[in-house]
């Protein structure tokens, strides 16, 4: 589905022409609505698997390069959002995705995860009668204080097809009253977009020599939500995680340009502790430094489905988390007033939990994730088409 939009030609000023009727919108093809990072790399399998039926809808300022990078330069439409508060962002969001539709009107949307971008995409898709494919459906952190924990119940409710992750996700969706809908058991892309993106093992070591670090002997982390980037939070974690590097696991903080100037504001990087703040990493680079990490410290959902993939442990930085599987094994919830640096230190010293993980499949996919949903997204699409 082509979604670009061409500024109409000025008028040669030595001939007249009649005024050009207006086009009927256009139907055909699926359109994929992104706007994070993390929405991108998680779509690209699918969006592979349907190179002749789908179109991009980029929400906000998304690098492109990024779809570019994954091989998928195609057809594109940029919607800006950049409005300060949230409920303005998500009505400019709407409005824009509206018109997009309205002119070139795709016979099936398709929505990843609890991002305002998603919810935005699925209610004006409903507003045009366009059916929704929800990719993860049925997450449930249960902590309705979180905007994202609203996003993803809505955007289930507005979605015809819902592609689960996991049976406990196809549960919750039956305890919410969605056993009618179109449920269907996907996994994740998360195995995929990992192993698209790992270098081999040579280029891993490599990338892990550049850094200073020893394999098994360091500590990866990223903290980005706003429980935890706020002042004192982040600076209770990052002094436990001090403490770790003093033990003598140098500890790597990969963080969002946010994140960074939190640091700044709550005094971290004028203190003295131990810790590296870097720069958010290309996907690539952070997933090498995962996969021979000795432990991944992460309030991440993301980051927490790849620590299934390249068998690392995971303390997770949150009060709960949508992704409980990720708990029967590879990892356990720590908040700012615990004792992350024994936590730690302890799971560090645990060469056998590695080793363990290592012979474990990832909960939330076998590598067919993309091909599974990208079937659900043709068959909707076909559908649509009579």
């Amino acid at each position: 589905m082509t979604m670009i939009q061409q500024a109409a030609r000025p008028a040669r000023p030595t001939r007249r022409r009649p005024p050009a009727r207006p086009a009927a919108p256009r139907r055909g093809g699926a359109a994929m609505v992104l706007g994070s990072r993390q929405e991108i790399l998680a779509l690209a399998p699918v969006m592979r698997e349907l190179r002749d039926l789908a179109g991009v809808v980029r929400v906000r300022r998304t690098d492109p390069a990024i779809l570019g990078d994954e091989g998928l330069a195609g057809p594109l439409a940029a919607v800006g959002a950049e409005a300060v508060s949230r409920s303005c962002r998500l009505a400019a969001a709407m409005d824009r995705l509206d018109q997009v539709f309205a002119a070139d009107r795709p016979d099936v949307v398709v929505v990843r995860g609890a991002t305002d971008t998603a919810l935005a995409g699925a209610l004006a898709a409903r507003s045009h009668g366009v059916p929704v494919v929800h990719v993860e459906a049925g997450l449930r952190s249960r902590d309705l204080g979180q905007p994202e924990e609203h996003n993803r119940v809505l955007v289930d409710r507005a979605a015809e097809v819902l592609c689960a992750p996991t049976p406990v996700t196809v549960a919750n969706l039956e305890a919410d009253g969605l056993g009618d809908r179109n449920i269907r058991l996907t996994g994740t892309t998360t195995v995929e977009s990992v192993r698209h993106r790992l270098m081999p093992e040579a280029q891993r070591r490599a990338v892990v020599r550049k850094w200073g670090l020893e394999p098994d002997g360091y500590v990866l982390a990223t903290l980005d939500r706003p429980e935890n980037t706020d002042d004192e939070a982040l600076f209770a974690i990052t002094n436990q995680l001090s403490g770790v590097a003093e033990a003598g696991y140098p500890v790597v903080l990969a963080a969002h340009p946010r994140t960074r100037a939190a640091a700044i504001r709550a005094g971290v990087l004028a203190s003295g502790m131990n810790v590296r703040v870097v720069n958010r990493l290309w996907h690539s680079e952070f997933l090498a430094l995962a996969r021979h990490c000795g432990l991944l410290v992460s309030d991440s959902g993301a980051v927490q489905e790849e620590a299934t993939v390249v068998k690392r442990p995971i303390l997770v930085v949150r009060r709960s988390t949508e992704r409980p599987e990720v708990l029967r094994d590879f990892g356990r919830l720590v908040g700012p007033g615990d004792d992350i640096t024994a936590i730690a230190l302890d799971w560090l010293a645990d060469g056998e939990r590695r080793a363990r993980l290592a012979e474990l499949p990832s909960p939330f996919g076998d590598g067919r994730g993309g091909e599974r949903i990208a079937d659900a997204v043709r068959h909707v699409a076909l559908a649509a088409r009579g």
